[in-house]
């Protein structure tokens, strides 16, 4: 199914506002992904002044930070970040979708210094989260039959059993963990898509912040806080 590309808008941080919460994204489904922020949103922002339901409200999970705020006259909801650091008087762009005449922040990137704030889990874009799933799936089998290999002691112990068993337990596992997160993962990695799209980042499915954020610390950029990125 073809999804909506995000929207760009540009401006002034005004009117700044920052609301603790806490968010389980994962089970926040694709299709109703900025309805169901959109209404933790609200919650968080009238129980503002009441930790407690706040806390109870916005189905607890991952400790974000939530975010309104105007630029250009236009009133912005904020996604929820690890951190909101950005600040009233920052020049930024917004990326997301606009309803009911408020705009739904999806991400904020300050183009000056190429620092994006993402959403949590959102880090690689499509073909990128598939290398690195790949990726850690064949390290992980590796280690499975270097364990069942020092567990190979048994003298009686034909190797065809050895090969089925350490087989089955990899299966298991992958089934188990990578098998049923996987929509997940991938729900993550379209959204990052999207936003690399709406931000004109060259092939925006290979796009992995946390390469991209080493690489500029190690070239002596200072490092960030958790959640924002170098692009």
């Amino acid at each position: 199914m073809k999804q909506t590309a995000y929207e760009v808008v540009e401006g002034i941080v005004e009117d700044l506002e920052v609301f603790d919460a806490d968010v389980n994204y994962l089970r926040v489904k694709q299709e109703s992904h900025t309805e169901s922020m959109v209404s933790a949103l609200q919650v968080v922002m009238a129980s503002s002044e009441d930790e407690d339901s706040a806390k109870a409200a916005s189905n607890a999970g991952d400790p974000v930070e939530a975010f309104s705020m105007r630029i250009g006259g236009l009133a912005v909801q904020g996604s929820f970040f690890w951190k909101t650091t950005f600040k009233n008087g920052d020049s930024i762009k917004v990326i997301g979708l606009k309803g009911n005449g408020v705009f739904n922040a999806i991400a904020v990137a300050l183009p000056e210094k190429r620092i994006v704030w993402m959403q949590p889990h959102c880090e690689r874009g499509v073909s990128a989260q598939r290398r690195y799933i790949l990726r850690n799936s064949i390290i992980f089998v590796i280690v499975i039959f270097l364990i069942s290999t020092f567990l190979f002691t048994e003298p009686t112990m034909q190797l065809w059993f050895y090969m089925l068993g350490a087989s089955l337990s990899s299966a298991i596992i992958l089934i188990a963990t990578v098998g049923m997160s996987w929509g997940d993962f991938m729900t993550f990695a379209h959204r990052m898509t999207r936003v690399a799209s709406a931000l004109e980042i060259d092939f925006p499915e290979n796009v992995d912040l946390s390469k991209s954020t080493k690489a500029r610390i190690n070239d002596g950029l200072p490092e960030l806080p958790m959640g924002v990125y170098y692009y």
